[in-house]
């Protein structure tokens, strides 16, 4: 039996459009933070507060929405995984694997993307096995290039977080604005490629769904709980 995955594809491409949004948004504040650190004429106290009440919200909305963002995409991550199990029998990893993956140390740099790779080839080599006259629809390199700007984002995600729990003097905390401005700007490309691997994916996947339909197959509806 297939498991719908149409539900969770939509939900995760609207919260990578949120994250997107709300980078901008991060970007503005940070500008204006950092302007306001390297003002000749200094600031007063009344702006330095300001400033740090409008960075609190930002950063506990996009803490937020990355908690909801990375469980809705194992979510859908997993599902697409165990899909392709029922169909191919010579997956390299186990189910499992697509969501633990992300979760153990040193296996978390290389796993998920060869599991979203996997998934790239292996769905589109069953489809052609089954239908010669298939065109393909994938492309392997985007999800190299997620992966490699996911690598990067998260390092320098990690960065900024111990420049900014650190920081105490005025360089410090410019250096560290410095940091996650420059992580901010690397996942703006990062949300649109990830979105374009989802709907991207999607398609195959439901081309896939109907070809199993069709043989008699059973697909789950939308009304199965997501957490199944």
């Amino acid at each position: 039996m297939l498991k719908n995955n149409k539900l969770r594809a939509r939900n995760l491409i609207v919260i990578f459009s949120i994250i997107f949004i709300l980078n901008i948004i991060t970007i503005i504040s940070d500008l204006m933070q950092y302007s306001m650190l390297n003002s000749l004429e200094g600031f007063s106290m009344e702006e330095a507060e300001l400033n740090d009440l409008r960075q609190s919200i930002i950063g506990i909305t996009m803490f937020s929405v990355y908690v909801c963002c990375y469980v809705l995409f194992i979510l859908w991550f997993r599902r697409a995984y165990y899909n392709l199990h029922q169909v191919v029998k010579h997956l390299e990893h186990s189910e499992g694997w697509a969501a633990g993956a992300w979760f153990v140390p040193f296996i978390n740099f290389f796993r998920p993307y060869q599991i979203m790779r996997e998934l790239y080839v292996e769905s589109e080599k069953y489809i052609s096995k089954i239908k010669p006259d298939y065109t393909k629809k994938l492309n392997v390199t985007f999800v190299g290039l997620w992966w490699t700007l996911w690598i990067i984002a998260s390092f320098l995600e990690r960065i900024g977080m111990r420049l900014n729990l650190k920081a105490e003097t005025l360089d410090e905390i410019i250096n560290a604005t410095t940091i996650n401005l420059i992580n901010e700007i690397f996942t703006i490309p990062l949300s649109l490629i990830i979105i374009k691997v989802i709907k991207d994916y999607s398609v195959v996947e439901n081309e896939l769904f109907e070809m199993e339909k069709s043989k008699g197959i059973e697909i789950t509806d939308e009304s199965i709980p997501l957490i199944e």
